[in-house]
């Protein structure tokens, strides 16, 4: 009886290792056969200077619709992407169609930070400035950020010259994610990146955690260093109000509590309907 348990128990965990590897690379296919402009997806979360409270831009998080229309997440993607090559022509992608989408959706004469992860094995200047052609040619409309996502070791020599290289033509470079490896302290001090985006985890933590007591020295770490910060994981108007209290030393907040990512059309109205408030703010004070 033992035995038949046993045998049946294999059959069973075999069944289900099959089916697991069946989805795992039927999902691999799909994604490289149709992987294109018109699966890819983009969601927008506002981006917020913590002085003012004024909206001063969006981070673009990309997304891909299944054959099914489900929407994936880049979690299960990203991978794939890294892994086949695709980095260069899943970022062009990306950019294309924010752009498409943002230059219809902006209210007229107002201006947006723009930021997009970038591999750092694309860190170059001809390439992105090229990717990035149709923000560059709208300046009075679009600022462009890069924030570089720490998936591949950076060759610092090579990095520095082609950061150098895009601040020359308007595009500013942040690590993405400050706090999360040791690497990417160790690439705040050898690189002139203009910008930190600090670990959501720091923001997140638990008010008595240790990584919550961690925040306020990697907010002077930042800060001495002379570089712009951006702080995520923003969920809780306390937290919000305890972030005050370091201005002027981070300069930007992004959270749930301010926006969750947001479809072209949400974001365009999130966007409208504060632009209204500052311009009542500014009319009574």
């Amino acid at each position: 009886m033992a035995l038949l348990f046993a045998a049946l128990l294999a059959a069973v965990l075999a069944i289900q290792a099959r089916a697991l590897i069946v989805r795992r690379w039927a999902f691999d296919a799909r994604f490289r056969r149709y992987l294109d402009a018109e699966t890819v997806v983009c969601a927008y979360q506002p981006i917020m200077e913590l002085a003012t409270g004024r909206i001063a831009g969006c981070e673009v998080l990309a997304r891909w619709r299944d054959i099914d229309d489900t929407i994936v997440y880049p979690d299960r993607f990203i991978p794939l992407v890294e892994r086949y090559g695709l980095t260069r022509q899943f970022t062009r992608m990306v950019v294309e169609k924010a752009h498409r989408e943002l230059s219809v959706a902006m209210p007229a004469g107002s201006l947006l930070k723009v930021t997009f992860n970038v591999f750092p094995r694309d860190l170059d200047s001809a390439l992105l400035c090229d990717i990035f052609g149709p923000f560059l040619a709208q300046p009075e409309r679009f600022r462009v950020i890069i924030e570089l996502v720490e998936s591949d070791a950076i060759d610092v020599e090579a990095a520095q010259l082609e950061i150098g290289k895009l601040r020359d033509t308007g595009i500013r470079t942040y690590i993405d994610d400050f706090g999360s490896g040791y690497s990417n302290i160790q690439n705040l001090a050898a690189l002139s990146v203009d910008g930190v985006k600090l670990d959501r985890a720091f923001a997140m933590a638990p008010a008595d955690s240790m990584m919550s007591r961690m925040l306020y020295h990697a907010v002077e770490m930042i800060h001495s260093s002379g570089r712009m910060m951006v702080v995520e994981g923003i969920a809780t108007a306390e937290r919000l109000e305890e972030l005050r209290a370091f201005r002027p030393a981070i300069d930007f907040v992004q959270g749930y509590h301010i926006s969750r990512p947001l479809g072209i059309e949400p974001f365009a109205t999130f966007l409208a309907d504060a632009n209204r408030r500052d311009q009542l703010l500014a009319n009574a004070a």
